[in-house]
Order: structure tokens, then sequence, then C-alpha cells
């Protein structure tokens, strides 16, 4: 008895030691998108990193999928269907990159990371409208209206040659889409391969941005340095592909509230990040705005101890 509790134990604590270790990783390789993003810029136009992104993430989930023999399942019996979901949930992707890239072009990493990150808020109140067994508790008012005046205090904050209204306006409709997309997902490709889903977006994208590139920025600009030759690498293999496969692996072993308790400090890494990483200055108003916004956001995705226990 002793040692069954003994082993039972130690199962519990390796488990939890995984958990900690790879939302730490999770956190720390999404956080650092936004500043690895606007370091890039310097040698690489939007559409350029972008469609370099796309292919190299396309080919990451391809061998990965290979090579592990993943299944693709599917929600649809009806082929048509299936695809005709697979191919919307992709526009859906890759219109909330497209705000996403082009409004970093003209803010701040920092705040692109706190605007980004209110989408979990969107999810919520979108999923309530959609789904019947959700609803907006007092609790995610609440972390709906602090997400909400974060993002206010946020906007209220215009930096000098720093940031725009307009770039600000396209991270907020990229955080809108993105969970759009989210709910498309869960609504209609629940049952379907995440890895096959998400690979569909990348080939999409792909031809999509190359031609933006080829037609908008003169070809696009390819002037790689150690910053640019990171960012294609960060955003294709790691935070696109190999990140993915540790994120399927926490939500299918451990609880997914206890997996969102850390997530929601995403936006802080992105916050530290560019301030360390890119020099930014950051703020009271900033700094306010992503206190409140990070705030609303463990309101929102985190549902009290009981939850989290499961």
């Amino acid at each position: 008895m002793i040692e069954g509790g003994e082993g039972t134990e130690a199962a519990t604590k390796s488990g939890t030691v995984e958990l900690v270790a790879g939302c730490t990783s999770l956190v720390i390789v999404w956080g650092l998108t936004q500043p690895v993003i606007k370091a890039a810029y310097a040698g690489l136009s939007p559409f350029a990193l972008i469609w370099l992104r796309a292919a190299l993430s396309a080919l990451t989930l391809t061998v990965w999928m290979l090579v592990m023999r993943v299944p693709d399942r599917v929600t649809h019996t009806n082929p048509r269907a299936e695809l005709g979901h697979r191919i919307l949930n992709g526009i859906l992707h890759n219109a909330y990159i497209l705000f996403l890239y082009i409004g970093m072009t003209s803010t701040q990493a920092a705040r692109a990371s706190i605007l980004l990150y209110t989408q979990p808020v969107w999810v919520m109140l979108f999923a309530a409208l959609v789904f019947p067994g959700e609803r907006i508790t007092p609790r995610r008012a609440l972390g709906f209206g602090a997400a909400m005046a974060g993002t206010v205090v946020i906007f209220a904050q215009r930096l000098a040659g720093q940031s725009e209204l307009w770039a600000d306006s396209f991270l907020v409709i990229a955080a809108v889409l993105w969970a759009v997309q989210a709910i498309h997902f869960k609504r209609f490709l629940s049952g379907s391969d995440m890895f096959a889903v998400t690979r569909w977006a990348m080939l999409i994208g792909t031809p999509l941005y190359l031609a933006l590139s080829l037609l908008t920025e003169d070809g696009g600009r390819y002037a790689f340095g150690a910053a640019e030759i990171y960012a294609v690498f960060h955003m294709g293999v790691i935070s696109s592909g190999l990140i993915l496969v540790l994120w399927a692996h926490l939500m299918l072993k451990h609880s997914p509230a206890r997996v969102s308790v850390f997530l929601f400090l995403t936006p802080a890494v992105g916050v530290a990040a560019s301030a360390i990483i890119l020099g930014e200055s950051l703020g009271w108003n900033l700094l306010a705005g992503a206190v409140l916004t990070i705030s609303g956001v463990w309101l929102v995705t985190v549902e009290g101890r009981k939850s989290l226990s499961k």
C-alpha cells in the first residue's frame, strides 16, 4: 500500500513538473513572437516574412505527421463539408495574420502583445452567443470589463512615432478574427486533426502572401541577418510547428483549465521581451493597460479552484 501510494505521488509530481515546464515553454515561445516579428522587419518585408513562415510551418507539420504517422481525423463524413470548413478556417487564420503583421509595422511589439492576447476575452463573448452551454458569469463579465478597460488605457497612450491608432485597431481586429477562428474550429472541426487543419492554413497562406509580396512589396525585401533567420525559424518551426505539438500534448494529458492558468502570462512575457530585446519604452499607461488586460484574461480563462483541480 505504501509503495502504491508513493508511486501515485511520484506520478503526480512528475505530471506537475511536466505541466509547469511545458506551459512555461509555451508562454516563452508565444510571448516572444511579437518582439521577434518586429525585430525581423529590419530586413524582411511583412508579406515576405509571412509567406516564409507559412511555407516552413507547412513543411514542419507535414514531416511531423509523416514521421509520427499522425492520423488525419475528420469531423464530417462528407468530404466536401470537411474540406470546406478547413478552407474557411484557413482563411480566417490568414485574415488575422494579415491584420497582425500589417498592424505591427506601425506600433510597438509590447502593445501588440497585449492587444492580440485579448483573444480569450473575445472567445468567451462569442462562445456565449454560439454554444448553449456557455454563459457569461459575473466573473467573466468582470474579466471582459477589465480587459476592455486595459485596451482603452493602451489606446489612450500615443507614443510619438512609435504607435498609430490604425495599427492598434488592426491588432484588436486580429484578436477578434483569431477568436472567430477558434470558435469556428470548436463548432465545425472539433473532431479533426489540428495538425492537418493548421497545415491547410499554412498551405493557403504560402501562395497568398507570396503573391501579395510580389505585387505590393516590389518582390519583397530579403536582407537576412541573425534576427531575420531566427524569426523565420521561430515562426515557421517552433511557434507554428513544434510548440503546437507540445500544446496538443498538454491539452490531452492535463485539464485545459490548468493549462490556461499559465497562458494568461503570455502578454507579460511579450511586454518584458519588447523592453529588453527591442529597448521599447513602456510608460505607465502601457503597464497599467497590461495589468488590466492580463487580469481580465485571467478572470475569463480561470474558473476558480474547483475547475483547476479536475
